[in-house]
């Protein structure tokens, strides 16, 4: 594979494991490619969601344990491009890893976990409902109560799972311990975590020991008030004293206080299960704040299940536990886990400090509304009656229009002071579009971000500008830019498993309006490009794939263009065929792609009235009219930019079966674009690099031909025309023979000029190379001549005999092309002839003479397009010099002098043409 190899450029464009682990987990997921039923499909797309999660979850543990290193130490690095780890990065052998980078790398995770919890239940086979519509009892414990709510209320089970997520989110946090230690230290106790409130026991000690005080102090008796000079502290140790007392404890017990409740605020805010958040409190023998909580803790009730429920208990419970939120408590940790208990907002929203922790109480609060709306429905009468004493906060009605709350909430973290920043963040932002089933929209609005950036120093092929009429102001800071390697990788892959499963779904979003698609596929052609750009062309086909097909062709063709050597491209059209590409349309649509770039069919003729090849002046006995020397220009058939692509594009064509007269369709166009531009060095790398012989060998492999000779240009038309054709191939072709033979044959005269036109330009060399006395030419300049005429005579035959007048539609361009180039062309070959009949051989002049005679013919069309150019005198001229030529060196030959010529009546004058 060493040509292979030698195909990829070197990029600045640093990728990651990453990358190549995401292509291979869509390959061996890839639904386009496997058998089986729709769910079984939707299975698939499943288990690479988790796998795309597992992985990012894994990156994130490395990144963090390399973060830890850094702290060590005492070094922070930002890699640009991908967060992949690599020891050899640094020059000490050393990975480094910023805050940042780690950041992303969670909120990636995160993301993925998101979508592997959410869509399964947005794109099931079936609701729970109906599987389980046929329970016949009544619950009995609470989780009974739990799924029978869950069956009733699709709106419910997705907030559930945003819940879960937000919960397992957090869990990926620092540890709980290290959360409370600042209060831990502040509470000036050391190690010791049980106990109790040791400052203010060892402060009523104290006051009983002063007082010689025995039992539990007053606090309106004279020996309380004297508490050490001090009326504010408890005078008793159980968990109501200071709100029944009034009192406070002493400022470290304060913050011991604050550090318990914030641990539980986080394990609940975690998602832990009872027993955890019982050991954690048993450690700091609090087990009393455990049964508080017990309930209904978490979004997912069933942990520690209890049996013989009683519903209006906990619709109970969750008021007092709203009053506990909201009248008691000693700081705003303690009311905080109160509030999440009753579903509360305000207090939980004073200890808020991100995004997620504000989605999560909202979510909370509109969850545990929902159960207790639906526990006092099955309560009856009576239990309402009794709820409603008590004081609730209804998050439903609070919230509004069920069927927007989602988006509506969001929205409102996208402009809360608090979180703004970072729901402006680009993982952040497309979470929201998940939650808020806005993912569509969120897509879209993020191609039209990209196709912006694209175009906005110059018009991008391959991102399009978008022209669809958007509405809304789109804020741009939401959305990745064309730079941010991992952002496109994900959203890339996001949108390809969203179409999987809208497509496996019969879901009309998954078409949806042209427009719109055409935008959310700008993320995909971005990831591409980049692929592209980092060398790993050999991914581009998995995610091309991926596009709608007038997309797909395109940003193939546009990606891969630049892949030359026929191992290489033949590579890449075997990984296409393995994808369900249609390798065929491929080759089909490639050229059209640069065709249409350039617009062939609508550029003027400029050859016309601008091909020159002869210099001014009359044609001389010798060399008759000059012809400039190196009028094509550099002998390189390597060529940039449009040029080369146009090249390139046939080059892939050979490499693609069958398409035989598609290819020499496509290659008679591209020799006009070249030939109307008078681009002479284009079209004679055209000519040998995608030579008309080489097409034919190569697409017509039932012919042998005689002449494998790839630099003979004119006999291959001959084989190919003689060649009895059956009716497969045609019905293949879709033409009559008649009508394929017009198209090679066109072909064939295109190249056969540019062939001559070649020739030409080598003796035009040679012949300014003899007319320098100072570097008398060697003989073997003479032995090459001798080729280069007889290429010469050959290839002008076709341009000699009805040029581009056969051909099955009326084509302009040929006419313009006739135009252009018979009258000089001719004129260079006279002078050719006449060069070549004193260098070569004096046959060439009669030759010459021989030309003479064909277009002096009647009804000639060579001799019309002379008259229709104004140019016929200058080709008499031109005869006349080599008919001279032909006389002095037959005179010369003979040995006659001079004087005898004239005796027989030959002189310089009768070779002149009068005006």
């Amino acid at each position: 594979m060493a040509d292979l190899e030698s195909t990829y450029r070197q990029s600045t464009v640093r990728v990651g494991n990453d990358v190549d682990f995401f292509a291979a987990e869509l390959d061996r997921y890839n639904t386009d490619l496997r058998a089986g039923s729709n769910s079984e499909k939707r299975a698939q797309v499943f288990k690479l969601l988790d796998s795309y999660y597992n992985y990012a979850r894994k990156r994130v543990d490395r990144l963090q344990a390399g973060q830890a290193g850094d702290r060590n130490r005492g070094a922070v690095w930002q890699r640009p491009g991908s967060a992949e780890m690599d020891v050899d990065e640094a020059e000490d052998g050393r990975f480094f890893v910023s805050a940042d980078e780690v950041r992303r790398a969670e909120e990636e995770a995160q993301t993925w976990d998101l979508l592997r919890r959410i869509l399964p239940l947005r794109y099931q086979d079936s609701e729970p409902a109906e599987e389980k519509s046929d329970r016949n009892q009544a619950p009995q414990s609470r989780r009974d109560w739990w799924e029978e709510f869950l069956i009733t209320d699709s709106v419910a089970r997705e907030r559930k799972i945003v819940l879960e997520w937000l919960q397992n989110s957090a869990s990926h946090g620092p540890p709980v311990d290290e959360v409370v230690s600042e209060l831990q230290h502040n509470a000036e106790r050391g190690d010791i975590l049980a106990h109790g409130w040791l400052h203010t026991r060892h402060k009523i000690k104290l006051q009983k020991s002063v007082n010689g005080y025995q039992g539990v102090l007053d606090p309106s008796a004279a020996t309380s008030q004297s508490h050490l000079g001090s009326n504010t502290l408890v005078t008793q140790l159980d968990p109501d004293a200071v709100t029944r007392q009034g009192r406070k404890l002493e400022p470290q017990d304060e913050f011991f206080e604050r550090a318990i409740w914030l641990g539980c605020f986080e394990m609940l805010r975690r998602g832990y299960s009872m027993s955890e958040i019982r050991d954690w409190c048993a450690e700091r023998t609090e087990l009393w704040r455990t049964a508080t909580i017990a309930p209904l803790p978490l979004s997912n009730p069933q942990d520690e299940e209890q049996f013989d429920f009683e519903p209006g208990s906990l619709v109970l419970w969750r008021r007092m536990c709203y009053a506990a939120a909201h009248d008691g408590g000693t700081s705003e940790y303690d009311r905080a886990v109160y509030g999440l208990l009753a579903g509360d907002l305000e207090s939980v929203d004073k200890v808020c400090k991100s995004w997620d922790d504000k989605l999560f109480a909202h979510y909370n609060a509109l969850l545990r509304t929902q159960f207790d709306i639906f526990l006092m429905k099955k309560g009856g009468k009576d239990l309402v009656e009794i709820a409603a004493r008590f004081p609730a906060f209804n998050a439903v009605v609070y919230h509004g229009e069920p069927a927007t709350v989602a988006k509506r909430l969001v929205a409102g973290l996208e402009n809360d002071p608090k979180t703004s920043s970072e729901a402006l963040r680009n993982f952040k932002s497309l979470q929201a579009a998940v939650v808020a089933n806005d993912l569509g929209r969120y897509l879209f609005h993020q191609g039209v971000v990209l196709s912006k950036k694209a175009n906005a120093k110059a018009k991008s092929k391959l991102i399009p500008e978008i022209n669809f009429p958007i509405s809304e102001q789109i804020n741009e800071k939401k959305y990745v830019g064309l730079g941010d390697y991992d952002g496109l990788r994900t959203l890339a892959h996001v949108l390809i498993i969203v179409n999987a499963l809208d497509r496996l779904s019969g879901s009309k979003k998954e078409s949806g309006h042209k427009a719109i698609r055409q935008a959310q596929e700008n993320i995909l052609t971005s990831y591409v490009s980049y692929l592209r750009l980092a060398n790993l062309e050999e991914l581009v086909p998995l995610y091309c794939s991926k596009l709608h097909e007038d997309r797909l062709y395109e940003a193939l063709g546009r990606n891969l263009i630049h892949i030359v050597g026929d191992e290489a491209r033949e590579h890449q059209l075997i990984i296409m065929t393995k994808l369900g590409v249609d390798i065929k349309e491929f080759g089909r649509k490639l050229p059209l792609i640069y065709l249409n770039d350039v617009n062939d069919k609508s550029v003027r003729c400029d050859a016309k009235g601008h091909f020159k090849i002869l210099e001014d002046g009359p044609a001389t006995l010798k060399y008759g009219r000059i012809v400039r020397p190196d009028f094509i220009g550099d002998d390189s058939n390597d060529m940039e930019g449009e040029n080369e692509e146009l090249i390139r594009t046939l080059e892939w064509l050979i490499m693609v079966p069958g398409l035989f007269l598609e290819t020499c369709t496509y290659a008679i166009r591209v020799y006009k674009y070249f030939l109307k531009r008078a681009d002479l060095r284009a079209a004679r790398a055209l000519s040998v690099r995608v030579s008309g012989r080489y097409i034919a060998m190569e697409k017509l492999t039932f012919i042998t031909f005689v002449d494998q000779n790839q630099d003979d240009a004119h006999g291959w038309f001959d084989e190919v025309a003689n060649h009895d054709f059956n009716d497969a191939f045609l019905r293949e072709c879709g033409v009559s023979r008649d009508r394929l033979l017009n198209v090679v044959r066109n072909l064939w005269e295109l190249e056969c000029l540019v062939r001559a036109l070649d020739s030409m330009e080598t003796l035009a060399s040679m012949a300014g190379l003899s007319r320098d006395p100072t570097h008398p030419p060697a003989r073997e300049m003479w032995t090459q001549a001798g080729g280069d005429v007889r290429n010469v005579k050959n290839c002008m035959q076709p341009v000699l005999n009805n040029w581009l007048m056969v051909s099955n539609e009326v084509d302009n361009d040929f006419q313009d092309l006739r135009e252009a180039y018979i009258p000089e062309t001719i004129i260079a070959y006279i002078s050719t002839l006449h060069f070549a009949g004193g260098a070569v051989s004096r046959d060439n002049f009669m030759e010459c003479m021989d030309l003479a005679a064909l277009i002096a013919e009647k009804d000639s069309n060579i001799a019309q397009e002379f008259v229709k150019s104004g140019r016929m005198k200058e080709l008499l001229e031109s005869f006349a010099a080599c008919s001279k030529a032909l006389a002095v060196s037959t005179a010369e030959s003979k040995g006659k002098s001079s004087k005898r010529h004239r005796e027989l009546g030959w002189s310089r004058e009768l070779w002149s043409i009068k005006p």
